[in-house]
């Protein structure tokens, strides 16, 4: 037996299928590997409807980690898996759930769970203002069950800030020409390279992936929110001011996001007070093959959009 070796999927289940990780990582699997058959989750009717259009030959289907008996139709056959989960989401009811339904149905012979922590933080840091539901608290608990479970997982761990938060983050530039939110410092990376970083791991029949712990940026961006304020200035043609204040924060964002602003800030200052554990690294580069998007090279991309931004992302709502 060769334990360098795994078997590749020829089916993967895939959480979040709607989402800016979950459709990119659909369309990948469909494009580099037709042959494997697609069970795509998403809980919002509309959403299906949009999978259904865009992926006629994937079974597209609602499922919800806190019902486990739908969790095991979903699981049913599936030799890949892809977990992630939604913002505010308590990770050890969900991932007992799932956990069970995997063992329970015993196919999967490749789990990859999306993270975003800090590697080996010491979870006692965690301070109290962010509390259950945040990712600090959840993400850790998930893990553990995980690796409890002796199921073949790899973790995947955003140790960055999506570079596509920006379709959120220009609506005051568009108002006012003033970038406004926490400062901290933070690697990047484009939620379509982490999508294909998954599927290149699921189509591999490299077994070194799995119990692997990768923690992924695009090697490049290490950057303050207000050096992206600078080049979405210089790639936008236009003066863009920052306010990184906790008042400036609070009245632009605070109506827009009510209660969650608040926890917003706390979680972005508990990012700065420990940024120092961030190093920007080139897994990504080394499984895709190539040079990772920067986030000048997205701006440049979504210029035109850019100017004309009227979107939402799903953890700010």
């Amino acid at each position: 037996m060769d334990l360098t070796k795994k078997p590749i999927p020829k089916s993967i289940l895939i959480f979040g299928a709607a989402g800016h990780i979950g459709q990119p990582l659909a369309k990948f699997l469909t494009r580099e590997a037709p042959g494997i058959q697609l069970s795509l989750v998403a809980r919002n009717p509309e959403k299906q409807k949009g999978l259904e259009s865009k992926f006629p030959n994937a079974r597209v289907l609602a499922a919800d980690y806190e019902d486990p008996s739908s969790l095991t139709a979903a699981v049913k056959g599936m030799e890949g898996v892809f977990v992630i989960s939604s913002s505010g989401m308590l990770e050890t009811s969900a991932m007992t759930n799932l956990t069970s339904a995997l063992k329970g149905d015993g196919s999967a012979v490749h789990v990859i769970r999306f993270l975003g922590i800090f590697p080996e933080f010491n979870p006692h840091r965690v301070p109290a203002n962010l509390g259950p539901g945040s990712l600090p608290v959840e993400h850790p608990i998930a893990k553990r069950i995980l690796d409890e479970s002796g199921l073949p997982v790899t973790y995947i761990n955003s140790g960055a800030s999506f570079i596509d938060n920006l379709w959120l983050q220009m609506q005051p530039v568009h108002l006012h020409k003033k970038f406004i939110w926490p400062e901290h410092r933070v690697p990047f990376i484009d939620p379509r390279d982490v999508a294909e970083v998954a599927g290149r791991l699921f189509v591999s029949d490299n077994a070194k992936h799995i119990g692997a712990f990768h923690t992924m940026n695009n090697g490049h961006d290490w950057l303050t929110f207000e050096e992206v304020a600078g080049i979405l200035s210089e790639e936008l043609g236009e003066p863009i001011t920052f306010d990184g204040s906790y008042e400036g924060f609070m009245e632009f964002w605070g109506p827009r996001m009510g209660k969650k602003a608040e926890r917003l800030w706390n979680f972005f200052k508990f990012e700065e007070a420990n940024e120092e554990q961030w190093a920007l690294n080139n897994f990504v580069e080394r499984i895709l093959g190539r040079k990772p998007t920067t986030v000048r090279g997205w701006i440049v991309e979504h210029k035109d959009s850019l100017l004309n931004a009227d979107h939402n992302v799903s953890w700010a709502k």
